[in-house]
């Protein structure tokens, strides 16, 4: 596990004349030419590149390429720019004097010295899991978005009185009352598994309960509360500054955050990987039905979310301090959630249905992000390298403790990217990593700040692609196409900074987590002869190749579908 360890101008050569775009979009193609003569096999001109040029854009059906003086590598880089989910796309490259090129993709700086994030005295690290949030996430949005209308009108009719007969969470809560809080995780309004909640602490924006039935040895209410103090002071702060406030339905101007078993429970006994919390949206909507609502009868009636909690007798991922290192992390994220729920429900009213399950989480990674750099100290759009990292203790803490699941995700998405895309219905690991990492590249490009990126995404009424391009543009496919090629391109010399990535400088830092030279993205060989990609939407491959010094040689492929785009890279 890995938290464990300019716009380039090309021209064409010889006679042929030269065929040059102003920018990465697909209406403005980069060359038109077609430079294989299909009855010979060979070249009728060959395309003059520099290490580092990268030309999107391209149309026809070859292209010619020469190894000038000292050989040359290149990646073809496809791109099935439609949105169309279950869509997918096989091409074929056909390709004539080719050789197949380095064992990894060129121009790899070096790893230097191997560094371990965490260091040898600290705990071992386990895997979140989103198996279960993500059924959760797409259960709302089956089984509680028709009900948003109704509860929304009802929330408008209620008053406080009526409110507070019904609600499981009081507006006044006190030290030593308990609650009866629904824990039941598998069902949005049936089915109740009632948990005694002690409140243990009441901090300035947090309600901290503990279920009775937590396991001994767990946290002291000492511990409990000083969650609390750190939600007021660093996490409800941070995501109300990204993502706007939360409502307030159960009208106590808090936060819940249940401490319960209930969360360990949905992980099997012998997984290294766990489930760290969730938030639940059922607990937006009212119990009460009326003659013209269906209300949700299991609701707990307030914004509050479900945090995992130490069990010393299981061990493994519920060991204390492993719980302990990614409570903030799963406040931050599951935050996030609430937030976007709560005003997409009561404060964006156009709003009829909860944001995809991609989107959602993608902004959810964000949030962890925001808390590493808060904590740090550290900015997004300084390119982050190892070196940077290594500089500190603190920066090494927060890295584990915050960045590093991005970056595992991040990985997952790359060695599949052809498999997997920033807006995938899958919700994979994969697609979660592409996601996050698309966003951070797209705020970094709109803006010299995050500014209020996050804030309009989380507050649209719209969901998905078109929240996506209300944000970042209708060229935001081109956006995506371009970030696909900076996944293999970011930080290699020569490259314009369009297909670099700002934030962070990943060639530096998979090599230290790593410990390997080898930047860990699946490419495609290309030697003479014929190979495959089949792409599905969104998704971007890599097929690389080499041309030999003193020598020209081709690639053919069949006519591309409309939605299909084509960058070529000079990669050495």
């Amino acid at each position: 596990m890995l938290s464990r360890f300019t716009r380039a101008f090309l021209c064409l050569g010889g006679a042929v004349a030269a065929a040059c775009s102003d920018g990465p979009t697909a209406a403005t193609p980069n060359t038109t030419n077609t430079p294989v003569n299909t009855a010979t096999n060979t070249c009728t001109g060959a395309l003059s590149m520099t290490a580092g040029q990268v030309t999107p854009g391209l149309t026809g059906t070859s292209i010619c390429v020469g190894g000038g003086t000292s050989g040359a590598e290149f990646a073809l880089i496809p791109f099935y720019g439609t949105t169309l989910s279950s869509a997918s796309a096989t091409l074929d490259f056909t390709a004539t004097g080719t050789v197949s090129p380095s064992a990894a993709p060129s121009l790899i700086p070096s790893a230097g010295a191997s560094f371990d994030m965490i260091g040898s005295a600290a705990p071992p690290r386990y895997r979140a899991s989103h198996t279960f949030e993500t059924k959760l996430r797409e259960r709302e949005r089956v089984d509680l978005r028709p009900l948003i209308g109704a509860a929304r009108a009802a929330r408008q009719r209620a008053t406080a009185s009526s409110r507070a007969s019904f609600d499981a969470i009081p507006s006044n809560p006190v030290i030593g009352q308990i609650l009866q809080l629904n824990a039941n995780s598998d069902s949005e309004c049936t089915s109740p598994d009632y948990r005694g909640a002690r409140v243990v602490a009441i901090t300035n924006a947090a309600i901290v309960v503990a279920d009775t039935l937590n396991p001994t040895g767990g946290y002291t209410d000492a511990e409990y509360a000083s969650f609390g103090v750190t939600f007021d002071t660093l996490i409800d702060p941070l995501d109300r500054a990204a993502f706007g406030d939360p409502s307030d339905i159960d009208g106590n101007k808090r936060i819940v955050l249940f401490f319960t078993k209930a969360v360990n429970d949905l992980t099997p006994t012998t997984s290294t990987s766990y489930v760290g919390g969730f938030f639940h949206g059922r607990d937006l909507f009212p119990t009460k039905s009326t003659a013209d609502f269906e209300a949700c009868a299991s609701s707990n009636v307030g914004e509050m979310f479900y945090v995992m909690v130490p069990d010393p007798k299981r061990g493994g991922p519920f060991a204390k301090a492993n719980v302990a290192s990614e409570v903030l992390g799963t406040l931050a994220h599951e935050y996030q959630h609430l937030i976007n729920a709560s005003r997409r429900m009561f404060v964006n009213t156009a709003a009829t249905d909860f944001e995809e399950t991609w989107l959602n989480e993608g902004l959810s990674h964000i949030a962890e992000e925001l808390l590493f750099y808060r904590v740090s100290g550290l900015s997004p759009r300084t390119n982050i390298s190892a070196s940077t990292i290594r500089a500190s203790q603190a920066y090494i803490d927060a890295f584990n403790d915050y960045e590093s699941d991005n970056f595992g995700r991040y990985r997952e998405y790359i060695q599949s990217p052809s498999k997997f895309s920033a807006y995938s219905d899958n919700d994979s690991l994969a697609t979660r990593g592409a996601t996050w990492a698309f966003l951070r590249d797209a705020a970094d490009r709109k803006a010299t700040s995050d500014g209020d990126t996050w804030f309009r995404l989380a507050n649209a009424t719209t969901t998905g692609m078109t929240n996506l391009r209300a944000v970042f543009g209708t060229g935001v496919l081109n956006q995506i196409r371009d970030w696909g090629t900076s996944v293999l391109t970011d930080d290699v010399t020569g490259v314009d900074g369009a297909y670099q990535q700002p934030s962070w400088n990943f060639r530096s830092m998979f090599a230290a987590l790593t410990n390997s030279t080898v930047f860990p993205v699946m490419t495609v060989s290309l030697a003479t002869g014929t190979r495959s990609v089949t792409l599905v939407a969104g998704a971007t491959s890599y097929v690389r190749f080499s041309v030999a010094s003193g020598t020209t040689a081709s690639v053919q492929w069949s006519p591309l579908p409309s939605s299909v785009q084509l960058t070529l890279v000079r990669t050495k």
